[in-house]
């Protein structure tokens, strides 16, 4: 019913701006679970997290595409005409050579480190000095693995796992939005709450004034009462309407905020949209809870703590990657070869497949720079980025601890204190319909009688404010554990 409901505002809305007349605040029912709900759906911060995730989801095709096969192919044509000298001038006083290459063929990364090569070439040659052409063609197989230094998948696939904890991390961000979105919805909806219920106080607070006022003057115009008694309710109201006109601007800008975190804004006529707040504010009830239980599972739930693990294990990835790389260099290469030789290409490809003239080749490289100052200084940085991401996971945990208790404070603050200001509230109005009669009955002033109606004021707008703080708190004390609640 509240879709219909959400659903036929906008397209009144939609429909008076298309023909050309001004649109009008509406009023929608909203309940705080509907809310909830629509910030879920529309709610900026949980979208840009999910398509961040979408960009770190594609870097891990990036990364893992380090390791794809790569198919390559070159064709080189070259012409040399030069004069001859020596014996061959007589006969040949000028020398022009013409030859085409080919090499086609697959190379791929390694996940240990290395890669390898498969690679055909063909030559074939056309010097005017000889009577027949010349094809050479040869295939090749070419392996490189390093044994120190940059050595097996630990330093090959960090980029490739780093993408992977990022993109882990990017996910938990969602999560992480969401829970913070629900609290600010929560927090947006109950500060729309009170504001709208405190416009009301203030309202019939002036009311009550001028009410007085009324009285006032009509004992003045007939001598019961001094000027100043007029004067001084007059004073008074004028400072109430100033308090209604600052309840009213609160009313407006928690109304933006409520609307800037549920709405879709896919036009501008969201903002026309007033609501009306359905929900009641819970009651107030204690928690019995040992810190330390909420504490340990928050450090299990939430997604912020959990992100900082990932930073520590990126970070000691980047550590891993720095002490292989204080070892030498220290790479084993290894090539076979098959060769073969005719006039043309294509029978010389097909003495290649004979396999007559084969060849191996194989060795190692060693490298030691003298200081290695590159990678001792990387070294060290990686080392304090470590230790840096250590440190700010267990500070976080510890400012987790001091949330955790703050927020169950809260909840037990707020509590006893719905109790002691409905209990007030109610103390200030008997207190006013006291000194009422008083005045009534000539035993009291406009003064005593103004500042008790100021005095109910105070303690009826501390008593919703109270069980409006009490409503926050207790979706905090599920939030801040990383949970989102029910209602």
């Amino acid at each position: 019913m509240k879709y219909l409901i959400a659903t036929l505002t906008i397209s009144v809305i939609c429909l008076s701006s298309a023909v050309g007349q001004q649109p009008q605040q509406l009023q929608v029912d909203l309940s705080l679970e509907d809310a909830i709900r629509l910030s879920q759906e529309n709610g900026s911060q949980v979208a840009q997290a999910r398509l961040q995730s979408m960009i770190s989801k594609g870097a891990i095709t990036s990364a893992d595409g380090d390791f794809d096969p790569v198919f390559f192919s070159s064709l080189n044509y070259d012409f040399n005409e030069s004069a001859t000298s020596g014996y061959f001038a007589e006969f040949y006083p000028n020398s022009i050579s013409r030859s085409y290459s080919a090499s086609q063929g697959l190379r791929s990364n390694l996940r240990s480190g290395g890669n390898v090569e498969f690679r055909i070439n063909e030559g074939y040659d056309n010097e005017s000095f000889l009577d027949d052409t010349q094809a050479n063609t040869s295939l090749s197989l070419s392996f490189t693995q390093p044994l120190l230094r940059g050595a097996f998948s630990m330093v090959a696939t960090a980029n490739e796992r780093k993408a992977h904890i990022t993109h882990d991390s990017d996910l938990l961000s969602v999560t992480q939005a969401s829970v913070d979105g629900v609290q600010s919805v929560v927090d947006a909806y109950w500060n729309l709450s009170f504001a709208l219920a405190d416009l009301e106080v203030k309202k019939q607070s002036l009311l009550l004034a001028e009410n007085l006022r009324d009285i006032t003057v009509a004992k003045y115009d007939v001598g019961a009462v001094a000027k100043v008694e007029v004067t001084q309710t007059r004073a008074d109201i004028a400072s109430r309407q100033d308090a209604v006109l600052i309840a009213q601007n609160s009313v407006t800008t928690n109304h933006d905020a409520l609307r800037r975190l549920i709405s879709a804004f896919d036009n501008q006529d969201d903002w026309q949209i007033d609501f009306n707040l359905v929900s009641e504010v819970p009651p107030a009830t204690a928690v019995v809870n040992d810190w330390n239980t909420l504490w340990d599972q928050a450090l299990e739930n939430r997604s912020d703590i959990q992100k900082l693990q990932l930073d520590v294990d990126s970070a000691q990835i980047d550590f891993d990657v720095a002490q292989s790389n204080m070892s030498p260099k220290l790479d084993f290469n290894a090539t076979g070869t098959y060769s073969a030789q005719d006039n043309q290409v294509g029978s010389s490809l097909d003495r290649l497949f004979d396999r007559d003239s084969p060849g191996y080749t194989f060795g190692l490289v060693f490298e030691l720079p003298i200081s290695n100052s590159q990678y001792v200084g990387a070294k060290i940085q990686a080392n304090n980025r470590l230790l840096l991401a250590k440190r700010i996971l267990r500070d976080q945990s510890t400012d987790l601890a001091q949330q955790i208790r703050q927020a169950l404070h809260d909840v037990n603050y707020y509590s006893e204190r719905v109790t002691v200001t409905a209990h007030a509230s109610n103390m200030a109005q008997l207190k006013l319909e006291s000194e009422q009669l008083r005045l009534r009955e000539g035993a009291s002033t406009n003064y005593q009688v103004l500042q008790f109606q100021a005095d109910l004021a105070v303690a009826q707008s501390q008593q919703l404010q109270t069980q409006t703080e009490y409503a926050k708190a207790s979706v905090k004390l599920d939030t801040v554990q990383g949970n989102v609640p029910t209602f």
